[in-house]
């Protein structure tokens, strides 16, 4: 086979079609952007793809996810009132959503953890109670109009290089990241499953819209992300009942319109990895193996059994950082021969990088993705 571009590249592979090599694309998130070029304000939707580009990497880009509406907009009988405390770097958002019975209430605390990487969590999610819920489903207005004009920078950065890949909630991360809290959620599901279902169909039909617009902005992929709901929180049995046929719905929902889904598992995964070909993924990562995650590479590739893309596998987080270039190359070596000829797959990273990982780590990661990457 010739060669193709990255673009070409990736694509076969999410439609589960023959490359001419193994493509290399680990996660490179904005904190990374902005340590290489060691600032905080580059652009990092035009910059993402130099990144890349410098270590010799395929692009899949995800730097340009429009923010969600989660809470507004306005309308006649919806007013969001926002506050904002700064606390040092950080900061503690209180957010108080104003209806004609009553008000919702939520806080998010925005921390950061390195120089250039910052995480941000509801600390009070608004749906405490089932008539929380009614305000939700009676008062506010249709879902509002993104700014999604970074997708089609991202695909103008990227050329022929690679794929734009936006970042989106599954349908069980939605609730569980935004509107009710996890163990709440999770005794609803079993005790109250009628409040459940209400509320996971009404905000899965409302974030649909969302995702709608981030299609049509020319999205290649959506980076579905359903984390929450892993194998260290939830069973086989529990996971099918309760959260498969929601995903399910929402991922032939984005598939019917010629758009792939990368669903994304960056933790424990095993017990509930024979479940999820019958999502009809086209692609699925991470792939961590311990002690990050539980996943055995072979036990997954025999569950897929060709049937998806599959993507990750390589320890960022010690074996990026702190091994040597030829622990590297040994790890390559070793996942691509458990893959290659048995199904189509992405090296990359379990997660995004970490600062501070040495450059010549990377290169190692990246030229030994071209040594042992013949298909």
């Amino acid at each position: 086979m010739t060669e193709l571009t990255g673009r070409e590249r990736l694509l076969r592979l999410f439609r589960h079609e023959p490359a001419d090599r193994i493509p290399v694309a680990p996660f490179i998130h904005v904190n990374y952007v902005k340590e290489f070029f060691g600032s905080h304000d580059v652009d990092w939707v035009a910059r993402t793809p130099d990144v890349y580009r410098h270590f010799g990497f395929d692009i899949i880009h995800r730097n340009c996810s429009p923010d969600p509406i989660v809470f507004g907009p306005d309308g006649p009988d919806w007013k969001v009132e926002t506050r904002v405390e700064e606390r040092g770097r950080g900061s503690h958002t209180t957010t108080v959503i104003h209806t004609p019975e009553g008000d919702l209430c939520c806080t998010e605390a925005l921390n950061w953890v390195y120089e250039y990487d910052s995480e941000a969590a509801l600390q009070e999610l608004p749906i405490k109670t089932e008539a929380d819920f009614e305000l939700f489903a009676r008062y506010p207005p249709a879902y509002g109009e993104l700014d999604a004009s970074d997708i089609a920078r991202a695909k103008a950065a990227c050329g022929d290089d690679g794929i734009v890949a936006p970042w989106q909630q599954g349908a069980f991360n939605l609730l569980a990241f935004y509107y009710r809290k996890l163990d709440d959620l999770l005794v609803d599901a079993v005790l109250r499953p009628d409040f459940y279902a209400r509320m996971m169909n009404y905000f899965l039909e409302r974030y649909m819209a969302h995702s709608q617009q981030m299609i049509d902005a020319g999205a290649d992929v959506l980076s579905y992300a359903g984390n929450i709901g892993n194998a260290k929180l939830v069973g086989p049995a529990f996971f099918k009942k309760y959260i498969w046929p929601y995903e399910k719905r929402f991922i032939d929902f984005i598939q019917r319109q010629g758009v792939h889904v990368l669903y994304h598992n960056c933790g424990y995964a095993r017990n509930l990895i024979p479940t999820y070909p019958s999502l009809g993924l086209d692609a699925y990562e991470s792939l961590t193996p311990p002690p990050y995650g539980d996943t055995i590479l072979a036990d997954a590739v025999a569950a897929f059994a060709g049937g998806t893309c599959l993507s990750g596998n390589i320890d960022q987080i010690t074996l990026l950082r702190e091994g040597t270039p030829a622990a590297i190359d040994a790890a390559v070596e070793q996942t691509l021969d458990t893959v290659r000829g048995k199904c189509p797959f992405i090296l990359a990273t379990t997660d995004y990088f970490n600062e501070n990982t040495p450059h010549d780590h990377i290169h190692a990661l990246a030229e030994a993705g071209r040594r042992h990457g013949a298909l």
